[in-house]
């Protein structure tokens, strides 16, 4: 039986993730800011099975939060970081800038550092995943700040996955990008590829489980990752004036 924390559990992506593992038989740890919401997936899971941890990513005690949870869990085998924060801001309100980093990269950060650290340093085989974007690929003038903390995530993971070489430590590092997902990011707007929950969290699953170092979800969205890929920054740049018209949308 795998011990398997989700860091972000208490709604979207990570919620469904944690839920998979739980009827999977995993013991899982889930962590959030909401008390409530992760004594509902206490309450709804066999006996004995889930851990929470109530922590907020941002806070500067969050990796020893983190080191409790693992504490009473005894050990983790696989830990995803689903924890994210992401707004378009064209107006660039510095709260809202700065609010993505503390959670997308600061967060993920102290989170992904322990681990690693706890991992290596006790000579243990472990599994990190991070749950990037698309938006990494290209940056999105519409949301800097989320476009650069995922692409922040995904580099600094395959520095992690090297590091792990460097160290001679098992710790396997797997990259998720989804396209738009049907979470609270997106209510009430009207995004094209917008891919169920459900089916998001069970690819997710399916390729930490094949420890697959990057994954575009889904198909879709990987062909336009190939696509967005070949685009020369200066015409990405230009086509910006196509957003114009719509700037006090988002």
């Amino acid at each position: 039986m795998k011990n398997v924390i989700v860091v972000g559990a208490t709604s979207g992506i990570g919620r469904e993730v944690a839920e998979i593992y739980i009827r999977q038989g995993c013991r899982v740890g889930v962590t959030g800011r909401r008390k409530y919401l992760l004594d509902e997936i206490v309450r709804t899971s066999p006996a004995g099975q889930v851990f929470p941890q109530v922590f907020d990513v941002s806070a500067e005690t969050a990796a020893e939060s983190l080191a409790e949870l693992v504490e009473r869990m005894g050990g983790v085998d696989i830990c995803l970081y689903s924890s994210g924060y992401g707004h378009t801001n064209t107006a660039l309100e510095p709260s809202l800038e700065l609010g993505q980093v503390d959670v997308n990269a600061k967060g993920f950060v102290r989170c992904a550092v322990w681990l690693f650290n706890y991992w290596a340093d006790k000579g243990l085989k472990g599994h990190l995943a991070v749950i990037s974007s698309v938006a990494s690929i290209l940056p999105l003038g519409v949301c800097p700040s989320y476009s650069a903390t995922k692409k922040f995530e995904a580099f600094y993971a395959q520095a992690l996955r090297q590091l792990a070489v460097i160290r001679d430590a098992d710790i396997s590092i797997t990259v998720i990008k989804p396209g738009f997902v049907d979470t609270d990011f997106i209510h009430g707007r009207h995004f094209p590829m917008t891919i169920r929950r459900g089916k998001a969290a069970a690819k997710i699953v399916r390729a930490i489980r094949r420890r697959k170092k990057s994954v575009v979800i889904d198909g879709r969205w990987a062909a336009l990752g190939l696509v967005m890929r070949l685009v020369p920054f200066p015409l990405w740049n230009w086509g910006g004036r196509f957003f114009r018209p719509y700037k006090d949308m988002f």
